[in-house]
């Protein structure tokens, strides 16, 4: 089977998704069935072998969203942080960081913040 067809629909409230099978068949989703064949659809993908690799290599080309609204807020049962992203494609993805890992990212975040901007050029004056 080929892959399915996706088309936003013009009203940009559906999506209309089209099997390639005989006979054909679409299915028209909502915004609402999008959330819930995203959350299912991930939960399986988290159940599934292989697993997501632990580990990226630095410098790979991505597709970042600029700029996403968050918030941290601690965990209640152990002081934890709670990590919030908003998604525009997922939704909001919370993630419990012990505060070791949040130790290390909010310093990783400054030193990044306070190092020179890479479009300067390095030891010239103005």
């Amino acid at each position: 089977m080929r892959a399915p067809d996706w088309k936003l629909e013009d009203d940009r409230k559906t999506v209309t998704l089209t099997f390639d099978t005989e006979p054909r068949v679409s299915l028209k989703l909502t915004v609402d069935a999008v959330e819930d064949i995203l959350t299912h659809l991930g939960e399986f993908r988290g159940a599934m072998t292989p697993e997501v690799k632990r580990d990226r290599a630095r410098g790979q080309k991505v597709q970042a969203v600029p700029d996403p609204r968050w918030y941290t807020e601690p965990d209640l049962m152990r002081g934890d942080s709670l990590l919030h992203i908003r998604d525009p494609r997922f939704g909001w993805l919370s993630y419990l960081l012990p505060r070791e890992e949040a130790r290390k990212l909010g310093q990783y975040l400054i030193d990044q913040a306070n190092a020179p901007d890479p479009a300067q050029p390095k030891g010239k004056g103005n």
